[in-house]
């Protein structure tokens, strides 16, 4: 590797050292698509229920 790329890769592997973090909530959800991400993705955008149906059929 040359040795911009070195320190780079250094500095990316440190810990943040500064002590400001933002906690924010993620949902993890598997690679692809499913029914189960559909209705995970409905659920937290609050759709209708006719909205989720219509991804269903879409889906199928």
């Amino acid at each position: 590797m040359n040795q911009t790329q070195d320190i780079l890769d250094k500095r990316i592997e440190q810990d943040y050292q500064y002590g400001f973090i933002t906690d924010i909530e993620q949902d993890i959800l598997p690679p692809g698509l499913n029914e189960e991400v559909i209705r995970h993705i409905s659920d937290k955008k609050n759709e209708p229920e006719w909205l989720l149906e219509w991804r269903l059929n879409a889906y199928h």
